[in-house]
């Protein structure tokens, strides 16, 4: 079970949702697809802000190979290895590293605004 943290900008209202290791399923030619509840499940992957891009992007940081059953034995693997459910990396489109903090960060979608942080709920498959 995923959790979400929900950052919108003071002057326009665009809005942010980051998420703490969601499920993924194996897609086709190894996209990390939003996993829909049933199937086999590749890992768990965190949303995260890259600064650079300016946009939410995925990092892996469970990879179940071959891939699990169910969703459980990806949060089994997480926690063996010592995971906590905020690790990021790089951003897999530009290397910036990805961070989870968006407080007073100027606002993707207009030149006024920065993000604050709204709050943060319990997602279910």
């Amino acid at each position: 079970m995923a959790v979400s943290e929900l950052w919108v900008c003071d002057a326009c209202g665009d809005d942010a949702v980051l998420v703490h290791a969601q499920e993924w399923t194996p897609g086709p030619h190894a996209e990390v697809l939003p996993y829909e509840g049933t199937g086999p499940v590749g890992g768990l992957v965190n949303r995260v802000w890259c600064p650079d891009c300016r946009r939410v992007q995925p990092h892996v940081f469970v990879r179940l190979n071959p891939p699990g059953a169910h969703a459980v034995i990806a949060y089994a693997e997480a926690q063996r290895i010592g995971c906590t459910g905020t690790e990021t990396g790089p951003c897999p489109r530009c290397g910036t590293q990805l961070i989870w903090n968006l407080e007073a960060l100027p606002c993707a979608k207009c030149p006024q605004g920065t993000y604050h942080f709204t709050g943060e709920w319990e997602d279910a498959v």
